[in-house]
């Protein structure tokens, strides 16, 4: 058997305790979290005790990680501001890198990154989780089928706590409503509305228009995105986000195409994970028979993301999220904030 990928884990909050957890667990054949970085005390603990990972390699500075531990790859899942040059780093320290989206604040961070892992010839990929959920998988294999498509929608609303302050007992909360931090509506819960929505019409976005803008809250960046997209291909999209609105329904996507029309609806179990429309049937959900139990229990897709992602390290594959989509991503948000600002169109420039 081959030996795990040893894997170092730069930011240990949140995420990394209640979602990514899952998945290094799940993979104990492939990966083994080897070491660990975080300016928290208590998250390294818990972290460390959690994958019992010794206190010499236990790090409070990640470049100090970088420098000394014994690692084959990293995660980065720490606030926005610190992805680019954490995952230059990296690359410069010649470790494979899986970030937690977005790749980067701005295009010219972005260009940054690239640059890095093209020198250094290091394998390098954003989470990407949403596209791995059973839902939007089964929705994949009936693309071809539908044809062509002419229209989609994405939805994710949903209702912030008010108190946004530095010292909430959750402080994720504070840091992705800050500006300084990289933070927002749209690049923050809308972001994954937006690659989902790309992904089932199959044609990258040419044209933006938007009003991402603070409508309720007291803070310094977006609360409400609104974008208007048209694709490649001539079909629109739209995408609605919110901090500021009770949800009904968490966050969907759909498509509509040809010959029928899907909707996906993400974070719920598989037995409410897709319906699809065609007109002799009307719309029916679908029955996904072919997902295990462990999958159906993966409603964001993480665990089937980083299984596929770990896999493809260890055979030396081409990572399942090329760094093209992300990047693409970010081309569409800050496309949307100056098409909020100069009030028009923006176009989007494809390689």
């Amino acid at each position: 058997m081959e030996k795990p990928i040893r894997l170092g884990l730069i930011g240990c909050g949140g995420i990394v305790q209640n979602t990514h957890a899952r998945a290094y667990r799940a993979l104990t054949d492939t990966v083994q979290v080897t070491a660990l970085a975080d300016i928290v005390p208590e998250n390294l603990q818990k972290v460390g005790e959690q994958f019992n990972v010794p206190p010499e390699n236990r790090y409070v500075d990640y470049r100090e990680m970088l420098e000394h531990a014994s690692i084959d790859a990293v995660t980065i899942a720490t606030p926005h501001s610190f992805h680019a040059e954490q995952v230059v780093e990296a690359a410069n320290a010649g470790v494979a890198i899986i970030s937690e989206k977005p790749m980067a604040t701005t295009l010219e961070e972005a260009d940054n990154i690239l640059a890095a892992v093209h020198r250094n010839s290091v394998p390098y990929t954003v989470v990407h989780n949403y596209l791995f959920n059973a839902g939007m998988r089964a929705a994949m294999t009936e693309l071809d089928a539908l044809g062509a498509s002419h229209f989609g929608r994405s939805v994710g609303m949903g209702l912030k706590p008010t108190d946004f302050s530095a010292d909430h007992p959750t402080p994720a909360f504070a840091w992705r409503a800050s500006k300084a931090r990289g933070g927002g509506c749209i690049i923050d819960t809308s972001y994954h509305e937006i690659y989902s929505v790309c992904a089932l019409m199959r044609s990258p976005v040419r044209y933006v228009e938007a009003r991402v803008q603070t409508l309720r809250f007291d803070i310094d960046v977006d609360d409400i995105a609104m974008l208007l997209c048209e694709h490649e291909n001539g079909g629109i999209t739209t995408v609605s986000g919110a901090w500021c609105v009770p949800a009904t329904d968490f966050g969907w996507c759909e498509m509509h195409a040809e010959n029928g029309s899907l909707r996906v609806r993400h974070r719920v179990n598989v037995a409410d994970a897709l319906r699809r429309f065609t007109r002799a049937d009307g719309w029916k959900q679908l029955e996904l028979p072919e997902f295990n139990e462990t999958e159906q229990k993966d409603a964001s897709g993480h665990v089937r993301y980083f299984t596929e992602t770990f896999n493809a390290l260890a055979a030396g594959a081409p990572l399942p999220v090329d760094p093209k989509r992300p990047y693409h991503n970010l081309a569409i948000i800050e496309a949307a904030r100056k098409a909020t600002t100069e009030r028009r169109a923006i176009e989007i420039l494809l390689p």
